[in-house]
């Protein structure tokens, strides 16, 4: 070894520390949340105005790590070709043992470990090199201006334009959900704000109301008709059909048969039995696979309140009004003068009380109970799945750490059901009959 080799392995042990540096550095501006990043300038952290500084530079921070990690790894190859041919005197063999553990050794400590590291300790990484790139940025600034440069030009060449990227979903709700665990952001709001994006996400047939509970008007139907059945189910408006459900005719609007109230009997002479169904609008359908959010705006612009929903094989799948899927962000809203029926009431010790039409998807994000989600849509339609056959009052059944009781019945339809969490979680289908109620005792 000659005398000058103590410097150079001093010299190519920094140039792999440098490397590692300017590869940790990219990896750990490139994998930090931008929305985390904002909440953090926003309450004033130090340096994150200088991290955020470079962020909004890409080209330039890009030129410099670039740079800088070319330059060491070139040096750190020069520099161990000649500690090896120092070493050994075959100059074929020297170059290719140079060769190998430069290699090896940028591998792992400048790129795999340092990467690593970073990506996982982006936001830490990230504020402790801010402060030396920005030094590099400046050191190497001649050379970053003529790479900037060059690349400015090559993009003109190959029309590609240079956009900064916006803010996705997934970053806005990570900075809601930073902002809630912070304090910044209130715990509703933050609630608010995520159901936001989840109505979105959900298809109609999650919010729908199922055709078996559709209250329907008959095409012909007189005031007195009309008004009999509006008595019973006080909703603002009723699908009419002609002949068959299957072919609806229109929507008809209590509004819209009140003010014409005065001019149909006007017209038939105090006759409460004219046809209230002349007032009908048009029907609006949608697939009930459409998104909430878009059949929203459809409705919106369209100016309708109501929309049908259709299957794929053609038939009336349910319908759902801008009062429900409003109710998907706000929750459920009662008529004036009354609160909204609770659809779910906790009943201790990890039991519910709940309306079997609700969304499996509802029931985990409210209740985190883990029922797993399928080809259906609610937690009757779970418990029918798993079940196979059409269950009585009373019967108790246990699925997935879950004990479930089937408390009323309409029909063949399951309406309310009682949910327990037990400790065992044995899929064990139906335990036990229950006590058979008299026919027409379950409501």
């Amino acid at each position: 070894m000659e005398a000058g080799d103590t410097w150079r392995i001093a010299l190519l042990i920094v140039s792999l520390a440098l490397s590692g540096f300017f590869s940790a550095s990219e990896t750990a501006f490139i994998a930090l949340p931008r929305a985390r990043l904002m909440h953090l300038v926003r309450s004033g952290r130090p340096g994150a105005d200088r991290v955020s500084h470079i962020i909004q530079r890409p080209e330039r921070f890009l030129a410099t790590v670039l740079l800088g990690n070319n330059l060491v790894n070139t040096a750190a190859a020069a520099l161990a070709t000649v500690l090896a041919l120092n070493l050994f005197a075959n100059e074929s063999l020297s170059v290719l043992i140079a060769t190998a553990g430069v290699t090896t050794f940028l591998l792992l400590f400048g790129e795999t470990l340092p990467k690593n590291v970073a990506w996982r300790r982006s936001e830490r990484v990230a504020f402790a090199v801010s402060r030396p790139i920005r030094l590099f940025e400046l050191a190497l600034s001649p050379l970053v201006t003529l790479l900037q440069l060059f690349s400015t030009l090559s993009n003109r060449v190959l029309g590609i334009t240079v956009s900064t990227p916006l803010m996705g979903e997934e970053e806005i709700r990570t900075m809601i959900a930073a902002g809630a665990q912070t304090g910044t952001v209130e715990a509703g709001e933050a609630a608010l704000l995520e159901k936001v994006f989840r109505f979105g996400d959900r298809q109609m047939r999650e919010i729908m109301t199922p055709r078996p509970e559709i209250i329907w008007i008959e095409n012909g139907s007189n005031l007195d008709e009309f008004l009999s059945i509006y008595s019973e189910n006080t909703h603002t408006r009723f699908p009419v059909y002609e002949g068959s459900m299957e072919n609806v005719v229109g929507v008809l609007s209590v509004k819209d048969v009140l003010a014409g109230v005065r001019d149909l009997q006007r017209e038939s002479g105090g006759d409460s039995g004219v046809a209230a169904t002349d007032q009908i609008r048009p029907a609006f359908f949608v697939p009930e696979t459409k998104s909430v959010s878009e059949t929203f705006n459809e409705m919106r612009e369209g100016g309708h309140s109501m929309v049908l929903t259709v299957d794929e094989f053609g038939g009336i799948a349910g319908l759902a009004t801008m009062k429900e899927m409003m109710a998907v962000i706000v929750g459920q809203m009662g008529d004036e003068g009354s609160a909204p029926e609770e659809a779910v009431t906790a009943l201790g010790r990890g039991r519910f009380r709940m309306d079997a039409g609700l969304a499996i998807s509802d029931i985990n994000e409210e209740l985190e109970l883990g029922i797993p989600e399928g080809d259906y849509q609610t937690l009757a339609g779970y418990i029918l799945d798993r079940l196979g056959s059409i269950p009585e009052v009373g019967d108790v059944m246990e699925f997935g750490g879950l004990r479930i009781t089937i408390k009323v019945m309409e029909g063949v339809r399951i309406e309310e059901v009682e949910v327990r969490r037990i400790n065992h979680g044995a899929d064990l289908g139906r335990i036990e009959p229950g006590p058979r109620p008299d026919p027409g005792s379950n409501r």
